[in-house]
C-alpha cells in the first residue's frame, strides 16, 4: 500500500488569514488535533497543531519573560514567540517547516518519516499541491485491514536452518551460549540469554517465522563469565 491508499483526502484547511479563534473553535468542532494552512492557489504553507496555541496571551499560558534572558536569547527568537502568543491570524501562528510526504510513498517511508521527524500527522502533496494528510491513526486502520497471512507448513530441518540463518543476522542477539532445536514444529531454546528484552525480540523473530507452531522456552537472562574461577 502506498500513501493514497490510506490518507484522508477531505482534508479540514485554513486560510492564512483565518482568526486563531476560528481555528480554535475549528479543530475543537471536527475533532482535530492539527490543521493545514493552504493559500488560495491550494499551496501548502504552514500547519498548526495543538502545541502551537498552547502558549497564548489570553489563556495566560505566554512564556514568562525574564529580564536577564535577554542578554543570551536570539531577538529574533523572542519576536516569533511573541507573534505566537499574540497573534491574530493563523498565518501568525502556524508552523511554517511542514514535513511532508508524496502521495506515492510507501507504508515503510511514512513510519520512518513519523518516527525521524517526531510529528503526528503528514500532509500528502502532488505537484506541490495539498491532496490528503496521513496521522499516525491511518497507519493502524492500515494494519486492521491487512489480510491475515496463510503460513505455509516447512519441514523441521529447514525451519531450523531458517531461524539460525535469521539469529545470525541480529546485531542484538549473542548466539554463543544459546541453542535452538525444532522438532514437529516445536522450536525449543536452551542456554543463556543476554536480557529480558533480547528474550522477548528473540520469541518475535520465531513467531514470525513460517512452520513455527510453538516455543519451548528454557533459557536463562544473563550470559555466564567467561572469567576462570
Amino acid at each position: 500500500m502506498k500513501a493514497h491508499d490510506i490518507m484522508t483526502r477531505d482534508v479540514v484547511t485554513v486560510r492564512p488569514s483565518t482568526p486563531v479563534r476560528e481555528v480554535a473553535v475549528l479543530m475543537t468542532e471536527r475533532r482535530i488535533s492539527g490543521v493545514p494552512v493552504v493559500s488560495d492557489a491550494g499551496t501548502l504553507v504552514g500547519i498548526i497543531s495543538e502545541s502551537d496555541l498552547m502558549r497564548r496571551a489570553e489563556l495566560g499560558t505566554e512564556p514568562p519573560r525574564k529580564w536577564w534572558l535577554s542578554f543570551f536569547s536570539d531577538p529574533d527568537a523572542l519576536a516569533r514567540q511573541y507573534t505566537k502568543a499574540h497573534g491574530l491570524t493563523a498565518e501568525d501562528v502556524m508552523t511554517r517547516k511542514v514535513h511532508t510526504i508524496g502521495e506515492d510513498a510507501e507504508l515503510e517511508e511514512i513510519a520512518s518519516t513519523f518516527e525521524r521527524r517526531k510529528v503526528k500527522r503528514l500532509p500528502v502533496l502532488r505537484d506541490g499541491k495539498l491532496v490528503g494528510i496521513i496521522s499516525r491513526a491511518d497507519l493502524v486502520r492500515a494494519l486492521s485491514k491487512a489480510p491475515e497471512v496463510t503460513r505455509p507448513t516447512v519441514d523441521d530441518a529447514t525451519l531450523e536452518a531458517q531461524l539460525v540463518e535469521k539469529m545470525r543476522a541480529q546485531d542484538w542477539l549473542d548466539r554463543s551460549f544459546l541453542n535452538v532445536s525444532v522438532r514437529n514444529g516445536i522450536v525449543e531454546l536452551t542456554g543463556f540469554i543476554g536480557s529480558a528484552e533480547q528474550r522477548r525480540a528473540l520469541h518475535v523473530l520465531i513467531e514470525e517465522t513460517d512452520g513455527v507452531h510453538r516455543i519451548e522456552d528454557n533459557l536463562t537472562i544473563g550470559l555466564p563469565s567467561l572469567r576462570a574461577t
